[in-house]
């Protein structure tokens, strides 16, 4: 049998990881010096609340080596002949899939590894697409040619309210997120293909409004795009509007609308939203 094990990044419900027998790694999240282990110790609203009012900047960190050993080897317990195939948020935000991959090989048995290219809802796309082809009874190799392809497909936008969060992280300088707060600049940046750019630079919400109509838009008119979603860190009321505008011009787009991971919301911070599509 082929069990599909992914990283707390991903973007699902308790229901549907118990209804796909998934098994989820967890991320970590430190806050005021204590440390969580994503979607066991705490939920994504929780999260939410302690970034807007917690003045401490919480610090993340990927699965141990261990944990990742630990999951593989339960799997392998309980089901002798069991092949793995273990998927993860891309290398560029994380070292999670490299520790995934260094498990594997101490582990042994069959246990293919594969970088997303993404997180949130793109994660969640590969994830459900392996797990669709394993129950159709595609093997290991078939459904890992099948999500190489795939993979490549999945774009994200995301829709930063304050380089704040990005100069707290590490990723922007401080005279960059100075600059940036004189002049309203709101960052919109893309990932895709393992690739992270800044796509936009919004001077003010009224440009980003229209940058966010404009990829709306997007989605809407490409016939080729079936699934999306869409996160957000704390205000959910655009997100909810977009998710409820292209529900009603796309009714075969099946469409999501939640809480990102606390691992993106650290970076991202309040105010931030994306759109994840393929």
């Amino acid at each position: 049998m082929i069990h599909i094990v992914t990283d707390s990044t991903a973007q699902l419900t308790p229901d549907e990881i118990k209804k796909n027998n998934l098994t989820v790694v967890p991320l970590q999240v430190t806050i005021d010096g204590k440390t969580y282990k994503d979607g066991v110790d705490i939920t994504r609203q929780e999260f939410s609340d302690h970034l807007a009012n917690d003045k401490e900047f919480p610090k993340t960190s990927q699965p141990s080596l261990g944990q990742f050993i630990e999951a593989y080897e339960k799997i392998q317990k309980a089901d002798p002949d069991a092949s793995i195939i273990s998927i993860h948020l891309t290398k560029v935000l994380s070292g999670t899939v490299e520790t995934a991959r260094t498990a594997a090989k101490q582990v042994g048995g069959e246990i293919a590894v594969l970088d997303s290219d993404s997180t949130d809802s793109g994660l969640t796309f590969a994830v459900m697409r392996a797990k669709k082809l394993a129950n159709e009874g595609k093997s290991v190799a078939e459904i890992m040619d099948n999500l190489k392809s795939f993979v490549p497909t999945i774009m994200t936008y995301v829709f930063i309210n304050s380089f704040d969060y990005m100069v707290k992280g590490g990723r922007a300088s401080r005279a960059v997120g100075f600059i940036s707060s004189l002049i309203q600049l709101k960052p919109v940046i893309q990932l895709t293909k393992g690739t992270l750019k800044l796509k936009y630079k919004c001077r003010g919400l009224k440009k980003m409004t229209k940058i966010a109509n404009q990829v709306t838009d997007e989605i809407i008119n490409n016939k080729d795009i079936s699934e999306v979603g869409l996160s957000y860190v704390d205000d959910g009321t655009a997100p909810k509007k977009i998710a409820a505008k292209i529900k009603e011009a796309r009714p075969d787009i099946d469409v999501t609308c939640r809480l990102t991971s606390p691992i993106v919301m650290t970076h991202v911070g309040p105010g931030g939203f994306g759109y994840i599509f393929a």
